[in-house]
């Protein structure tokens, strides 16, 4: 899968220089243009005309206050593209008021990025953000392409990284095999092809006829993933695996149990109810993956 261009979120943070961290990896292998996106706070470009005498004052200084932190941000913006130059990598910034996720999102479409890399979501445990998403959740929900999660342990270096690849056999599953294929021919890695099939039985009420059921799933499944090796072009080292459970836990326990360094997921953007009401093996990965996670979409 070719990738010129990614846009990196930033909070210019712990959570954005982990973002960072992959996405340069990213385009050292793939020759790829970076995008450093950071959103400023809104109110710099707010005249407050119709605030009262006494508040005016007050209002501008509020407004000095956020010019200040504005110009720090494009300090800390250009020693990142530095950074990257130094490194033998091409990069852009930009810096705009807005919300995080809408910043990232319009910078993206703008751009036409192949790629969007943000920070971990793990950090936005508020009640606005458990209703409405941490900002990767609402850009993964929106993006018009895929989106690279900084979650859970990161290499120094992902060559010869193995990438655990969740596959439901839908058209997203069947571009996040594309994926794995592509990313592990550029880092020199390895893919391992994980089909889940799905089920909320907890061990202690599991019918006595289940692992007959799974079995037949299972001889069913196997043959398709073996299938997908051949046709799709990936490495006859590849390894595949079928197995039961909810999906997004069992694929990042199966991540976790074969030392995998990435996991990809097929991505079909549903709405945050949606998400909360039916599960979302996606959304669940971004939260639990002991790994980054790129959401592919097709």
């Amino acid at each position: 899968m070719p990738i010129k261009t990614i846009v990196v979120g930033t909070d210019l943070g712990e959570s954005g220089h982990r973002a960072m961290r992959l996405a340069i990896a990213t385009a050292r292998a793939t020759s790829a243009t970076l995008w450093l996106v950071h959103a400023s706070e809104m109110g710099l470009d707010h005249s407050w005309s119709d605030l009262p005498v006494a508040a005016r004052s007050a209002a501008q200084a509020l407004r000095e206050r956020l010019k200040g932190r504005f110009e720090n941000s494009l300090q800390e913006l250009e020693r990142e593209r530095k950074a990257c130059e130094d490194v033998g990598v091409s990069c852009q910034t930009s810096c705009e008021e807005g919300r995080p996720w809408e910043t990232i999102l319009r910078t993206a479409v703008s751009v036409n990025a192949d790629l969007i890399a943000v920070g971990d979501p793990v950090g936005a445990i508020g009640l606005p953000e458990r209703l409405l998403g941490s900002t990767a959740e609402r850009v993964l929900r929106q993006a018009p392409c895929s989106v690279l999660v900084s979650c859970g342990r990161l290499r120094a270096d992902y060559t010869g990284a193995r990438i655990a690849v969740g596959v439901d056999f839908s058209a997203h599953g069947l571009e996040a095999v594309r994926w794995g294929r592509d990313v592990a021919k550029a880092i020199d890695g390895d893919v391992s092809l994980l089909h889940v099939v799905p089920h909320p039985i907890t061990e202690s009420r599991m019918p006595t006829e289940w692992p007959k059921v799974l079995e037949g799933l299972a001889s069913k499944a196997r043959p398709r993933l073996e299938q997908l090796v051949v046709s799709e072009g990936l490495k006859p080292s590849t390894t595949v695996q079928v197995l039961d459970g909810p999906i997004g836990k069992t694929l990042c326990n199966a991540a976790a149990s074969i030392n995998a360094d990435l996991v990809f997921v097929g991505c079909r953007g549903q709405g945050r109810l949606r998400g909360m009401m039916l599960g979302s093996a996606s959304q669940y990965c971004l939260r639990y993956s002991p790994v980054p996670v790129l959401a592919v979409r097709p």
